[in-house]
């Protein structure tokens, strides 16, 4: 695909886009790695690895400015070209072909970063995805972008032979994954279903109406040629994201059930809700000496449980030499607080109904000193949940 889509002229008739010769008469040895297949993989991995080693504080996210979308795009379609490598692999594998082509091994070794690159850029603003979900992302991109060239190869499409279907098969991929993450981070869990059953509504009416059989490219069966194929197997890569996004939806909607949040969820901006360990939030917080009166205050989420979270609160009075309180200096925390700030170490059980906008993520550094103080698992607490109903003291924050 590289050569398919940057300089077509270089690949022999009958090649298709890795240079793997898809016709009956023996291919001419290649000379090797050429500078195409490591300029690819710049362009699908030095973009997302530069701003993530100079975007500063946890917290927040790199900005690229102007270039974002740009270089986002750039991204996608260059790990879209990456990605496709190691369905070639298994395509070939044990044949002579990959003997021939010791590129092919380079980009295939250089795809997991490639689709880690992609799951970086395309990732929440807020708040910040955690690592092992990246991971995930990017592991289950990989997966789609090689499943799609092997049923797109099954189904009949002419991955080998013609230039730049090998690379739309796993961009179409990828774009269903960015398209669904999308989705599940921007919207709550009702709409994302609803969302969902809609888009896979609409792909069963199309294929009804057209005739176009987008199951049969998931089964590996012929689903007829030329435009209706390509047709078909845009469908199947539509209906999977879809089924994909109805899956993720239910499970969110299980645990809004489970935690007892699902009742206050309605109200609550985006995909960020139920406030999580780690977040930050602002919080109407009542005052322990008068349960009636309550302060907009930011709070750090230590554990959510069914109806309420147990959480720190965040003051900007100078507390400085206090041992009951962690300096929040805001150098370090000007990504989620607007004032210099300290961290009670005392905890309070807040009902989900006082939450009502996230701010981000508490500094590695601070939540590690949180467990090393015991107060991840278990500290002291005050007697019972604050009220949702309580009176504010002062309607601005803090």
């Amino acid at each position: 695909m590289v050569a398919a889509l940057l300089v077509p002229s270089m690949w022999p008739q009958g090649a298709g886009p890795l240079g793997l010769v898809a016709s009956v008469r023996p291919a001419a040895p290649a000379p090797g790695v050429s500078w195409i297949e490591p300029l690819l993989i710049a362009c699908a991995i030095v973009p997302a690895l530069f701003f993530a080693l100079v975007k500063g504080e946890t917290g927040g996210r790199s900005r690229a400015g102007c270039l974002g979308w740009p270089l986002k795009a750039l991204a996608l379609w260059a790990g879209a070209n990456v990605m496709a490598y190691p369905a070639g692999v298994l395509m070939y594998l044990g044949t002579a072909e990959l003997d021939r082509h010791p590129e092919v091994w380079l980009v295939t070794a250089a795809s997991p970063f490639a689709a880690l690159a992609v799951a970086w850029w395309f990732r929440p603003v807020l708040p910040p995805l955690r690592r092992p979900y990246l991971v995930l992302r990017a592991v289950l991109l990989l997966a789609a972008c090689v499943t799609a060239v092997l049923a797109a190869e099954r189904s009949g499409l002419p991955v080998t032979s013609v230039s730049g279907t090998w690379a739309g098969a796993s961009l179409a991929a990828a774009l269903a994954c960015v398209a669904a993450w999308r989705m599940a981070d921007g919207l709550a869990p009702l709409p994302q279903l609803a969302w969902a059953a809609a888009v896979l509504g609409a792909c069963v009416a199309v294929g009804v109406t057209t005739g176009v059989d987008g199951l049969a490219v998931l089964t590996g069966e012929q689903a007829g040629s030329g435009a209706a194929l390509w047709a078909a197997f845009l469908l199947a890569v539509l209906q999977a994201a879809a089924v994909l996004l109805l899956g993720s939806a239910v499970w969110r909607l299980v645990r809004q059930l489970r935690t007892g949040t699902l009742s206050r969820a309605a109200d609550r901006s985006g995909g960020l809700w139920p406030p999580r360990p780690g977040e930050v939030w602002y919080a109407n917080v009542p005052f322990r000496e008068d349960g009636n009166e309550s302060k907009d205050r930011p709070v750090l989420v230590l554990r959510a449980s069914a109806g309420h979270a147990d959480v720190l609160k965040i003051t900007s009075q100078d507390k400085t030499g206090m041992p009951s309180h962690l300096h929040l200096p805001l150098a370090r925390w000007h990504r989620v607080l607007n004032k210099e700030s300290w961290l009670e170490l005392r905890v309070t059980p807040l009902a989900y109904a006082n939450f009502h906008d996230v701010q981000g993520l508490c500094r590695p550094d601070v939540w590690r000193e949180l467990g090393r103080r015991g107060l991840r698992s278990g500290g002291r607490t005050d007697a019972r949940p604050a009220r949702p109903g309580s009176r504010r003291k002062t309607p601005g924050r803090r």
